[in-house]
């Protein structure tokens, strides 16, 4: 049993006691309290970095006890927070730095409300407290790097509160083993036609622990024998390869994903540049999910400083095609890495650059070669 905590700035804010050998943490006292005895709500996880409950609901000022089951190989944890608030505070966690896993990825946010730390496979917690007395639905999310912009439900506190909403056990996931594309993402489109017809092998996305990258990525093999690995947590490419796909380690060895083949390519930063300068570096990165077509081929999205970036990867007469989708930008410029052996459709080379302007700034496409089979 892991004891709940609170990053210190929340705790000196609300003054919370925290009963560390209870393995609880107990939220102040509200002008409400309910008489009966505490409301105990049991949350899992599901594969796919998802909670398998999707919501719950109690009573204004009622006493709760969330005892939280973490059944999945990774680490999460479990934080809820003010309405409207979410995805602020997800960013807020991917923006840490050093340090963010001692604080358990809770970034010092007055959103918070409750949060308890990570918690390892098969181990539980408890979390009491009071429920808020103003009516509405509060989220609660993972933050660990890359898991929050999937891995959320909703307590909503109301006064005629319901049974709990299960997470179905069905829900439409990538082939593999995957993430679900998630709620609210761009809208998948069919790419049939340019790949002449659906492959005999469709592409394969699945998340795992991957070297060279951070905790939350995900490896995607394509139709046409190439692979790549995707970065949740820095929302961006990092690197492909030939030869196969990758293996996972058991679930109890929780250890890096095994790349079954040669990496051709390695991106060192993110290469997208926006504006005038290409000097200047994006400020801001926020994965935000991806979607996938009939190929089963995903496309990510990320917002960069305020503009939707979408990237898409696929094979194509014996190349390796990015194709990114940007809104909001007259000018985007593309980092070239040395020795890369890139081209681009729609822009012209400025020195380490590729400049793209106008229609198009708006979609373009990158491609390298893929090395020869041995």
């Amino acid at each position: 049993m892991f004891p709940a905590v609170r990053p210190a700035a929340l705790l000196s804010r609300l003054a919370l006691p925290v009963a560390l050998l209870a393995g609880v943490l107990t939220a102040p006292p509200s002008a409400a309290l309910a008489a009966d005895a505490p409301q105990v709500i049991r949350i899992g996880t599901l594969p796919g970095l998802r909670f398998d409950t999707a919501s719950f609901s109690v009573r204004p000022g009622a006493e709760v006890e969330i005892i939280y089951t973490n059944n999945d190989e990774m680490l999460h944890n479990f934080v809820i927070v003010k309405p409207g608030t979410r995805e602020a505070v997800v960013q807020a966690a991917l923006v840490m730095g050093a340090g963010a896993a001692e604080k358990n990825f809770v970034p010092d946010s007055s959103d918070i409300l409750w949060a308890a730390r990570v918690v390892p496979q098969g181990q539980s917690f408890s979390l009491k407290f009071t429920a808020p007395t103003a009516l509405g639905d509060y989220p609660y999310v993972c933050t660990f790097p890359g898991h929050g912009v999937l891995m959320f439900g909703a307590m909503t506190v109301t006064n005629d509160p319901k049974p709990p909403v299960m997470t179905p056990l069905t829900a439409p996931k990538p082939a593999g083993g995957g993430a679900a594309a998630p709620t609210g993402s761009p809208a998948a489109a069919d790419h049939t036609a340019h790949m002449g017809g659906m492959p005999a092998e469709p592409g394969v996305t699945q998340r795992a622990f991957m070297p060279n990258a951070g905790p939350a990525s995900i490896g995607v093999k394509l139709p046409g024998g190439a692979a790549y690995c995707w970065d949740t947590g820095a929302g961006r490419f990092r690197y492909a390869w030939t030869g196969g796909f990758m293996t996972t380690p058991a679930a109890a060895e929780r250890g890096l994903a095994r790349i079954q083949g040669t990496v051709f390519y390695t991106e060192p930063a993110y290469p997208l540049r926006l504006g005038n300068s290409p000097g200047a570096e994006p400020k801001q990165i926020a994965f935000k999910g991806y979607t996938l077509d009939a190929q089963r081929i995903p496309e990510f999205e990320t917002v960069v400083d305020g503009v939707t970036v979408r990237e898409r990867a696929e094979v194509k007469a014996g190349k390796l095609v990015r194709r990114f989708r940007t809104s909001g930008e007259a000018t985007v410029w593309f980092a070239i890495p040395s020795g890369a052996g890139l081209t681009a459709s729609g822009g012209t080379r400025e020195g380490d650059y590729f400049k793209f302007t106008g229609a198009a700034a708006k979609e373009f496409t990158i491609t390298m070669p893929l090395p020869a089979a041995p």
